[in-house]
C-alpha cells in the first residue's frame, strides 16, 4: 500500500505548486477537505484542485473539482487536478452519481483545449482514477496508487498491482517521481513550457545551448540542456518520448531506436496527439529496421498500435519534422518518415540508410547473381547500403529532403522550425477519424 509517512496537506500541495504568494483560495467554508483555488506557475494563471489524504471523494469534492474546471473552460487557462483519498463516498447516493457524471464531461471537453495535469499524491481509485487518465498527463509519486478496481489481495501483491510501477507499466503514468517535491517541481516544468490553451502560443523560455557531445546521441545534441522531460517509459523500449525545449521553445521529441513494438506504437502516438493539439512541433529521430517481428506482440495488439500510429501521424497538422540518423527500412520508414506522416521536411544523416526492405533481403532478390557463398551476402549487404540505399539516393528519390551531418542538426531544426511556425492545414471536413483503438 501506499506508505503515510512524509504525507502532505492539500494546502502544503498547492504551496509546492504556485509561485510564493500567489494562490487564493475559492470556497474555502465548504464541508469538504479537498482545497480549489487559483495561482500563477512561472507567472501563467492556473486553476487547481487538490486533496491531502481525505477520507473520500463525495458530492461536495466533485463540486469543487467541476467548478474548477467551469472557471478552465471559460477563460482558457491549465487545470492540475491533486488526488489522494479513499475513494467516492457512497453515503452521497444518488447526488454523487450526477455530479460525477457532470465531471467526466467537463474532463472530457477540455480535453485539447487546456493543458490538463493530474497528480496522484497518494490513494486514487475508482472513479478518481478515471479523472486522472482522462487528463492530458497523469503524474504520480513512487508510493502512491493508482487502481479503477480495488485489489483484495495481500498488501504486497496490492502493490504489484496498483502501485506505481504497474501504472507506469500500462502507460497511464506519464511520469513517476520520488517525493512530492520532485513531483510538483515536474509539473512546474511542463506548465512552465507548455501552451496555456490550444489558441495561445508557447511561451519562451530561457535555454542554454547542449554542449559539444561524443555519445553519439541525437537529441543531446540537439535539445537545449537540462529541457528534457520523458513521458510514457514504462512503455516499449525501442522509442523514447519527450518535451524538451529548442531555443527556448517546447517541441515533442522522439527517438526511435530498434525495432517497434506495441508499447512503442502507443507511446509515440500518445505523445503527438498530446503535442497536436497545442500546435506543438514534432521532431522525429529515426534508426529502425522496422517493426518488432513477433507473433505474441500481434497478437497483443502490435498491428492496431501500429495502425493507430499511422493514424495520428497523419491527421496531426502540428509542424513535423524528421531526422534519419541510422536506418529506416520499410513500413518504418512509411509510417514515421514518409508521406503518410505528414512531416514538412525529412533530412537524413549522410550514413543513413534508407531502403524498401533490409539489404540481405535486397541483395538475394536484385543481385542473386552475384552471390557464390554464404559470405558474400554480409559483403554485398553492406555494398548494397552504400551503393542503392544511401541518404543520396534517397533525395534524389525524393523521399528526403536534404542530406545533414550530426553537428548541423541542431541549427537546421531550429532553421526549419522557424520556418514552419505559421504553418496552416485545411483537412477534409469531417466528425473525427475512426482510429483503431
Amino acid at each position: 500500500m501506499a506508505e503515510k509517512k512524509n504525507k502532505l496537506s492539500a494546502e502544503a500541495r498547492l504551496s509546492l505548486l504556485f509561485d510564493d504568494g500567489t494562490y487564493t483560495e475559492l470556497d474555502k467554508n465548504d464541508a469538504s477537505g479537498a482545497r480549489i483555488g487559483y495561482g500563477s506557475v512561472c507567472g501563467a494563471t492556473v486553476y487547481a484542485y487538490a486533496e491531502g489524504e481525505s477520507e473520500g471523494f463525495g458530492a461536495a469534492s466533485a463540486k469543487k473539482l467541476e467548478k474548477v474546471y467551469a472557471l478552465a473552460e471559460k477563460t482558457g487557462s491549465p487545470v492540475v487536478s491533486v488526488y489522494d483519498s479513499q475513494g467516492v463516498q457512497l453515503e452521497g447516493g444518488l447526488a454523487t452519481l450526477d455530479t460525477c457524471s457532470s465531471l467526466l464531461g467537463h474532463i472530457s471537453r477540455l480535453s485539447g483545449v487546456v493543458p490538463q495535469i493530474a497528480v496522484v499524491a497518494g490513494t486514487c481509485g475508482g472513479f478518481e482514477a478515471l479523472c486522472a487518465n482522462m487528463a492530458d498527463l497523469c503524474l504520480m509519486e513512487k508510493n502512491a496508487e493508482l487502481f479503477l478496481t480495488a485489489p483484495f489481495v495481500d498488501s504486497e501483491a496490492k502493490k504489484d498491482a496498483s502501485g506505481s510501477d504497474a501504472a507506469k507499466k500500462a502507460g497511464v503514468a506519464a511520469v513517476v517521481c520520488e517525493g512530492e517535491e520532485a513531483l510538483f517541481g515536474k509539473v512546474r516544468q511542463l506548465l512552465a513550457i507548455l501552451p496555456l490553451n490550444n489558441l495561445a502560443s508557447a511561451p519562451v523560455v530561457d535555454f542554454e545551448a547542449p554542449a559539444a557531445d561524443t555519445d553519439g546521441c541525437p537529441v543531446c545534441v540537439t535539445v537545449d540542456t537540462d529541457s528534457k522531460i520523458q513521458l510514457f517509459a514504462g512503455l516499449g523500449s525501442s522509442a523514447k518520448t519527450l518535451l524538451a525545449t529548442l531555443a527556448g521553445s517546447v517541441v515533442g521529441v522522439v527517438k526511435v531506436d530498434g525495432r517497434l513494438c506495441r508499447g512503442d506504437s502507443e507511446k509515440i502516438a500518445r505523445l503527438v496527439q498530446l503535442c497536436d493539439a497545442y500546435s506543438v512541433p514534432v521532431v522525429t529521430f529515426v534508426d529502425s529496421e522496422g517493426f518488432l517481428q513477433s507473433t505474441e506482440n500481434d497478437l497483443k495488439g502490435g498491428i492496431r498500435n501500429a495502425s493507430l500510429l499511422a493514424n495520428v501521424l497523419s491527421e496531426a497538422t502540428t509542424p513535423k519534422v524528421c531526422v534519419i540518423t541510422g536506418k529506416a527500412i520499410g513500413s518504418v520508414y512509411s509510417v514515421l518518415c514518409g508521406k503518410n506522416a505528414g512531416n514538412d521536411m525529412v533530412y537524413a544523416w549522410d550514413k543513413a540508410v534508407i531502403s524498401a526492405v533490409p539489404a540481405k533481403t535486397a541483395v538475394d532478390i536484385f543481385w542473386e547473381n552475384r552471390i557464390e557463398k554464404d559470405s558474400d551476402i554480409e559483403n554485398l549487404a553492406a555494398e548494397y547500403e552504400k551503393t542503392e540505399a544511401n541518404a543520396v539516393k534517397a533525395v534524389e528519390a525524393g523521399l528526403v529532403d536534404r542530406v545533414i551531418t550530426r553537428e548541423e542538426t541542431r541549427g537546421v531544426l531550429v532553421e526549419t522550425l522557424d520556418m514552419l511556425a505559421s504553418k496552416r492545414v485545411t483537412t477534409l471536413s469531417k466528425k473525427h477519424g475512426i482510429l483503431p483503438y
